[in-house]
């Protein structure tokens, strides 16, 4: 029986949060507990879609890779994000891949289960289907930057936009998170050494710096305005 303490869990996940008491009540009943170490594999490209996941803590990566050495990341998803839904509703095999980055706890819903949960919530499904189109938007827009921008754009438009929420220190901001240069080269769908010429010519431009070991974009609309962001 779930307890006062899991609905108000399942009530901080913007997912859930339309939800009166009895269906998160419902749901807290269908929901299984999930930790993964970090390096630890969730699911692979083409697997089969057996359930949702929705993160608690650490951070999870979706991405895809061909050959031995190139990968494209398609997202870093932390607290409160989701992942998995898109087998479920299409019927077919995994899109991407799925790493925890970092120690992970998450929940898990079983495919049968959640089918049930959206036939039965109208908020669900609606909000649900907004994520979707926001992240097939977004998913869109990178695949303009691969074909109309060249590295360097890419590269600025990026650091642009990690930096929005970020930390401001005089003029300039920090990226919001700690990315390492691999992180980075994921995110962007290339390898570290044509990153390091990009990052190179921006530092050059002096649209990018360094403090205290992060990157730091002195003049971060600059760089927006580069990427065409």
């Amino acid at each position: 029986m779930p307890g006062a303490s899991d609905v108000r869990l399942l009530r901080r996940i913007p997912l859930f949060r339309p939800l009166p008491a009895r269906e998160l009540s419902a749901i807290a009943r269908l929901a299984n507990p999930r930790a993964y170490r970090a390096g630890e594999t969730i699911f692979l490209k083409s697997q089969a879609a057996d359930g949702l996941f929705i993160v608690l803590s650490g951070r999870v990566k979706i991405f895809t890779a061909a050959g031995g050495r190139k990968k494209k990341t398609f997202s870093w998803l932390e607290r409160g994000d989701f992942f998995g839904e898109m087998g479920l509703i299409e019927g077919a095999g995994r899109s991407a891949a799925a790493r925890a980055e970092t120690a992970v706890e998450a929940l898990f819903i079983a495919k049968a289960e959640f089918r049930k949960l959206l036939l039965g919530s109208p908020e669900l499904s609606f909000y649900l289907l907004r994520v979707v189109c926001r992240r097939l938007r977004l998913a869109n827009e990178a695949l303009e930057d691969l074909l109309f921008r060249n590295l360097l754009g890419r590269a600025a438009k990026t650091l642009a936009q990690l930096a929005k929420n970020g930390k401001r220190l005089g003029p300039g901001k920090f990226l919001d998170g700690d990315y390492s240069r691999r992180e980075l080269a994921e995110l962007l769908g290339t390898s570290r050494e044509p990153l390091s010429r990009a990052l190179g010519a921006l530092r050059r431009a002096g649209l990018v710096g360094e403090k205290d070991g992060r990157l730091y974009l002195p003049r971060p609309d600059k760089l927006a305005s580069l990427g065409g962001a």
